[in-house]
């Protein structure tokens, strides 16, 4: 029997794995990413949440063959370089190299969501896709877009990358350092702008100053869910609006590439699917052109935290990607 582990890195998390030759989940470990995001200090958290990863599945690290990382960035997957990770601060980062030299393993490392996507298409809500494009929402949005098993990547890596795709000329400033993108309206940071606008420019109160007393900062998904539910009307009509861009952001993919199969990923789906899928459906049909959408297959992610970090040890393992470890 073989052992390979997966690990995605995350702007809040920390989330490793330790699977079999089989793509059997044996053990998990999480840790928070904390403030302090130079490279050394997250770099020392990423191995340490590995190894607890490891004492969980019961097994020496002698017995790993290697390693995938999924990171919040594009990367040059050939290089081994982060290109740029705006949620980490960090810049072209040769990632590969310094990681390979905390554990002296092979390994791989690429972008978040398009493994997340990879990890949807061989075990989850995506099996029986041909074509899937990946949409995870959470603090910011990422995209991923496997055709027959194959990660579509682009000629600079960036390809799929439609939290950042302008949707609104002169908007809000991304974190990318673009105006307007769809991560500024859709994505967690996008709603508290919103919210923050609404309560600051109508003087109108929310019950998340109660449940979530720092949401003008940060704010979780499941104090989200228990406004919506208690009918907080600032925080419906961010939840409404984000659902609703998704939704067009959808039927974009439609209109310009014709995708088969799109499946819903990340924390505000984890938390609020029951929402936002309905609305993203309706938005999608109505906006996709010349009927477009009919047939097309809009899925919840069935893996939830383990997308990221089961298709990067999956990817890790598979011999045709032996060319991308380092």
């Amino acid at each position: 029997m073989e052992y390979f582990a997966g690990i995605d890195l995350g702007g809040t998390k920390i989330y490793a794995i330790v699977i079999n030759d089989k793509g059997k989940i044996l053990s998990r470990a999480k840790i928070k990413t904390g403030a302090k995001k130079d490279v050394d200090t997250i770099l020392k958290k990423i191995v340490d949440c590995y190894k607890e990863a490891l004492a969980g599945a019961k097994i020496e690290e002698k017995d790993i063959q290697s390693v995938g990382m999924a990171v919040p960035s594009a990367m040059d997957v050939k290089q081994g370089i982060l290109l740029h990770a705006p949620n980490l601060g960090w810049k072209k980062v040769p990632i590969a190299k310094l990681f390979k030299e905390k554990i002296n393993k092979p390994v791989f490392i690429g972008n978040d969501v398009n493994i997340g996507t990879y990890g949807e298409y061989c075990f989850g809500a995506g099996k029986k896709a041909k074509n899937l494009y990946g949409l995870f929402i959470g603090t910011g949005i990422g995209g991923g877009y496997v055709v027959d098993g194959k990660i579509i990547r682009g000629l600079n890596f960036t390809a799929g990358e439609i939290g950042h795709m302008v949707i609104d000329m002169g908007g809000s400033r991304c974190n990318c350092g673009n105006k307007g993108c769809l991560e500024t309206v859709a994505a967690k940071i996008g709603m508290i702008d919103y919210m923050i606008k609404k309560v600051g420019k109508d003087k109108k109160k929310t019950i998340l100053s109660k449940i979530a007393p720092d949401w003008q900062k940060t704010i979780g998904s499941s104090a989200l869910k228990e406004a919506y539910e208690k009918k907080d009307k600032i925080v419906v009509k961010a939840i409404k609006r984000s659902a609703g861009a998704i939704g067009i952001a959808c039927a974009n993919l439609i209109n310009t590439i014709g995708i088969e199969s799109i499946v819903i990923g990340g924390g505000v789906m984890e938390e609020m699917g029951d929402v936002f899928m309905p609305i993203i459906r309706k938005k999608m049909d109505s906006y996709a052109i010349g009927g477009g959408a009919a047939n097309v297959k809009l899925l919840k992610s069935a893996l939830g935290d383990d997308a990221v970090a089961l298709g990067a040890a999956w990817y890790a393992r598979l011999p045709e990607n032996k060319e991308l470890l380092f």
